[in-house]
Parts: C-alpha cells; sequence; structure tokens
C-alpha cells in the first residue's frame, strides 16, 4: 500500500551542536518525509536550524535556550493528511506523564510528546499516544527517534539510534 504521508518525530536532542554523527542519523532516517516533529528539548538555536531544512513543527522543552523558548509554543496542534496531532514536551516524572499530555488536549487522533526519554506507543480510546523516546542515549535508554506513516490506517515506528 502506498505511504500517504511520512513523518519523523524527534524529542529529547539534547544538543548544544550539530554534530556529524546526528546530521548522518537525521538524514539518512528522514530522507523521505514529509513533515518532522519535535517534541521540545532540542536545547539550541543551532540545531533547529539545522532541523528547518526539513518541514519542522516543533513545541519548546523545559531544556530549551531562551531563543527557543521565546520561538516555540508549549503545545500546538498540527493536521496532517486529516489527522489531527497534537504536539506537547511534557512535564513531571516519568509515572503518570501518559495521563498529564492526554489531558493537554481534547479531539486529537494522536498526541505526541517526550520528557521522559522512554520510547512508548499506546492507545487511549481513540487517541494514539507516542514518545519517539531521546535521541540522546541515556543510562536507561539507548537513543532513539520515530516514524509515523498515516494512509487510511495510522503507523507508529520506534527506530533506535546506532
Amino acid at each position: 500500500m502506498l505511504v500517504m504521508v511520512k513523518i519523523g518525530v524527534l524529542s529529547d536532542t539534547h544538543l548544544e551542536s550539530v554534530t556529524e554523527d546526528f546530521k548522518r542519523h537525521i538524514t539518512h532516517a528522514f530522507p523521505d518525509i514529509d513533515v518532522m516533529l519535535h517534541a521540545g528539548d532540542m536545547t539550541s538555536m543551532v540545531v533547529f536550524e539545522f532541523l528547518n531544512n526539513w518541514d519542522i513543527r516543533a513545541v519548546r522543552g523545559n531544556m530549551d535556550d531562551a531563543d527557543l523558548h521565546s520561538l516555540l509554543p508549549e503545545k500546538r496542534i498540527e493536521e496532517i493528511y486529516s489527522k489531527k496531532i497534537g504536539i506537547v514536551h511534557g512535564r513531571g516524572a516519568p509515572f503518570g506523564i501518559e495521563d498529564t499530555v492526554y489531558s493537554e488536549f481534547q479531539d486529537v487522533d494522536v498526541v505526541v510528546y517526550g520528557h521522559s526519554h522512554i520510547p512508548l506507543f499506546s492507545k487511549r480510546g481513540k487517541t494514539f499516544i507516542f514518545n519517539p523516546g531521546a535521541y540522546k542515549a541515556s543510562y536507561m535508554n539507548k537513543g532513539t527517534f520515530g516514524i509515523i506513516e498515516i494512509r487510511d490506517d495510522i503507523k507508529f515506528t520506534h527506530i533506535e539510534v546506532s
């Protein structure tokens, strides 16, 4: 079946500069995406400027610098191929964050969030909830990002940073 829209999904890149590894990972993983979503904590404006090479829709995170904080909204809703996607960074402890981000939006098809650094895919009623995880690996998790494909259905994929 033909993929109608392919969305690259990032969160928690936590980079002060655009590294060669980051460039390689993103250009290799997202050669044919239509839209890129970033759920906050890019950390620096230079990362945002690099990601502007794609059609990016981003929100700010708690670790973003002042420039990003003034530029990006706390949350947003994007309509992509007739699907409403709510994007928010998230806040608080990882336990219960799914409830927190779900409650941020009314009547969306998908909620995309970050903050916890934990890749997640779940569903509440008719709403899909997707956390791509954190690009930058931590002591708990390997680095990950995601892809959402929208056709007649919606497919969610986590990709490990290698």
